[in-house]
């Protein structure tokens, strides 16, 4: 069944999700959902208050010889949650969660989380690739990604933003201005 698009789970909740002084959050974690359980589980946080984060991107779908734009989860099978002990708890006993992982590294995540957030809110078309190997670190100077940083690959005349989510070995790409980034 397809939602509405007024009838899907906000991406982020609250927008304070990326505040940096709100300790009380709790750690960032990683739920590995069941099979299209993104959005069920996302209005689950919601409810029991829990701070989330769900990288949804519009996608034109084919539906009984009509298309139709969608609000779909970015990394299928994932959401990305802050939350104490007891809210983790809360959050398996949705039954949506395949398993949850931990994240180590917890400003890595936060930052990652946060550059994806600020390029997934601009109406320019994020695509899934390989986390990259190559191309050189840089930050964005100019333009509605300020502050945005990724690695910088250029293919014949254009550049693409890479941004990385390592705890889930995955990463987009956005072509973006070269002019616009300055080189780390």
């Amino acid at each position: 069944m397809t939602l509405k698009l007024d009838d899907n789970p906000p991406a982020c909740y609250p927008e304070s999700v990326f505040d940096l002084n709100t300790d009380e959050a709790g750690p960032w974690w990683v739920a590995r959902t069941k099979s299209r359980q993104e959005k069920i589980l996302a209005w689950n946080l919601k409810k029991g208050r829990i701070k989330y984060y769900l990288p949804l991107v519009l996608r034109q779908q084919r539906c009984r010889r009509r298309l139709r734009m969608s609000l779909v989860p970015l990394f299928s099978g994932y959401l990305f949650f802050r939350g104490t002990a007891l809210e983790r708890q809360y959050v398996f006993k949705t039954g949506r969660i395949a398993q949850i992982l931990e994240v180590s590294d917890q400003e890595t995540l936060h930052r990652q989380l946060h550059n994806l957030y600020l390029v997934a809110t601009s109406q320019k078309r994020l695509e899934l690739c390989d986390l990259a190997e190559k191309g050189r670190k840089a930050i964005v100077v100019y333009g509605p990604f300020t502050g945005v940083e990724g690695v910088v690959l250029r293919v014949k005349n254009k550049a693409r933003l890479i941004l990385g989510v390592d705890a889930i070995n995955q990463a987009v790409k956005i072509e973006i201005d070269i002019d616009q980034v300055q080189f780390v």
